[in-house]
């Protein structure tokens, strides 16, 4: 049986819903709160300011979307296709990005506490101003990333790859750094 056979809402529906909440002057963020949305094809959609909190998009490609300032607390990303993706200003507190491809993405100034990161490829990604307090980024591939003046107290980053990685003005307090791969090839980094 097919994965996505107990899905209420298809592909095109979605787009569908996308469309309507964003036209006229009673424009209103899309609101998917708890919404089983795995495997869903959202690649290019304006989703700024939806709210997708405990939803979840695992697999999910959203390859280029705009979740500026989205509302995805607790949501579940594993495996999901997040390359290129605008997560400015998103709020990701507690999610599970477990082996998803940031690659490129926009997570500036996005609140990702407690997040699962493990094993995100993050290559390229910037995470200026963000906070990833307590998260966990064990085994990510973080090649390139900007870290700018991010928060890292408390992170678990052991043994991701940091290689060129910007750790200009970032905050580390009691940050597990076990292992990491490339440390001495990184920017900014003070230890």
């Amino acid at each position: 049986m097919d994965e996505n056979s107990n899905r209420l809402l298809t592909d095109k529906d979605l787009w569908i819903l996308i469309a309507q909440s964003s036209v006229g002057d009673s424009y209103r963020p899309l609101n998917l709160r708890g919404a089983v949305l795995t495997g869903v094809n959202l690649a290019g959609a304006d989703l700024s300011g939806a709210n997708f909190s405990k939803a979840d998009l695992r697999g999910a490609n959203l390859q280029g979307a705009n979740l500026s300032g989205a509302f995805l607390a607790n949501v579940d990303l594993s495996h999901a296709n997040l390359f290129g993706a605008t997560f400015e200003g998103c709020v990701l507190a507690s999610a599970i990005l477990k082996h998803a491809n940031c690659d490129e993405a926009d997570l500036s100034d996005a609140n990702l506490a407690n997040a699962d990161l493990t094993k995100l490829s993050a290559i390229n990604a910037d995470f200026t101003r963000a906070d990833l307090s307590q998260s966990f980024m064990l085994y990510a591939d973080l090649t390139r990333a900007n870290f700018f003046k991010a928060n890292l107290s408390g992170a678990d980053i052991t043994g991701a790859d940091v290689l060129e990685a910007n750790f200009t003005r970032t905050y580390f307090n009691d940050t597990k750094m076990t292992d990491i791969l490339n440390l001495e090839r990184s920017v900014g980094y003070k230890g």
